[in-house]
């Protein structure tokens, strides 16, 4: 398996508040909306400390028609953000950032994307300057999946990378 990765050149540097102790209104009630686990992270790594959480955001990411032996039915999963906050040396880089599907419509195709949620979120290194992330949007309960690597600067910057799995013939 070799890799490459598609670059998107656009630095954004939006910050926003968000309270975390409220949650979104999820969709309509007569439908069964499965949510995906939280996840709580607060770690430091190398001259970073970094907190992020996974919200529900009160949207439907997709729905698949389900046959059961009553017939049938239609599944809804709740589609997520994550909130991203960063400080390096007690001085705050992002705070309380949110990580959202729109922030990949230059990856994701516009018809696809309503049917992918963001599965994973974890740290992968530490550099002089940047911090860098693994990103994961997936269909939910499927491997069908666009990765990512999201690039947090020290001023600030975001960057997001594909990465294009290839792969190797055998």
């Amino acid at each position: 398996m070799g890799q490459k990765n598609k670059i998107n050149d656009e630095n954004t540097r939006d910050t926003i508040s968000v309270d975390l102790s409220s949650k979104p209104v999820q969709v309509e009630r007569k439908h069964k909306v499965i949510p995906f686990e939280s996840v709580n992270v607060d770690s430091i790594i190398g001259r970073y400390h970094v907190l992020y959480k996974t919200q529900d955001n009160g949207q439907v990411v997709t729905k698949y028609p389900i046959i059961d032996g009553k017939g049938k039915d239609t599944v809804y999963y709740a589609c997520r953000d994550m909130i991203l906050t960063i400080n390096k040396d007690g001085k705050d880089i992002l705070l309380n950032r949110k990580i959202q599907q729109d922030d990949f419509r230059a990856f994701i195709p516009e018809k696809e994307i309503v049917r992918y949620s963001l599965s994973y979120f974890s740290i992968r290194e530490a550099r002089n300057n940047e911090i860098v992330f693994e990103i994961s949007f997936c269909v939910p309960d499927t491997d069908v999946c666009y990765w990512f690597e999201l690039i947090v600067l020290d001023n600030g910057d975001v960057k997001i990378n594909e990465i294009i799995v290839e792969e190797s013939d055998m």
